[in-house]
């Protein structure tokens, strides 16, 4: 890769949560900063994943990224969004990660500023404590036909979206 450009790849699934990677590449301005391409797949009747996933990453899920930086011939590939979030926000976004440690106490343990210790935690709840309750919360309501739990998933989806308003806050 002749160019002074890192090169980012969006290894992009349909109906899967590489969407919010999308979006973030397009919130830190990537296209204008690095080389970016875009690759879409379409699950297949069964509703899986291309076996083309696989050639990338061997989860063979999606989103994945591929990095290759400048000058380099060999790109990395990283997967799991929470680790793509974390990566793109370290190389284009430094500005929305907070500042680990006050001045004078670098690596020092439990020295760590509440800002950097509530944005780890945050970023940990979404694919942690979050997640998976969203997603019980999607099958309970594509069943709200055959049970009345689907009042409990609502109830619960709003106190985690209050929950997360504390933490942002």
């Amino acid at each position: 890769m002749a160019t002074d450009k890192a090169k980012i790849t969006l290894h992009w699934l349909d109906k899967s949560r590489s969407q919010r990677i999308l979006w973030l590449i397009y919130e830190l301005d990537i296209p204008n900063k690095a080389i970016f391409e875009l690759k879409t797949y379409k699950r297949g009747s069964d509703m899986l994943a291309p076996k083309a996933l696989k050639d990338v990453h061997p989860l063979g899920k999606s989103p994945v990224i591929e990095v290759q930086g400048p000058g380099q011939d060999k790109s990395i590939v990283i997967a799991e969004s929470g680790s793509i979030v974390e990566y793109l926000c370290e190389h284009f976004g430094r500005e929305l990660i907070p500042k680990r440690y006050p001045e004078g106490r670098e690596g020092g343990v439990g020295a760590e500023t509440a800002e950097w210790i509530r944005y780890l935690q945050f970023m940990q709840y979404a694919e942690g404590s979050l997640m998976g309750m969203l997603v019980m919360g999607l099958v309970i309501s594509s069943q709200s036909h055959r049970t009345p739990n689907h009042c409990y998933s609502r109830n619960w989806l709003t106190f985690q979206v209050h929950l997360a308003d504390d933490y942002t806050h």
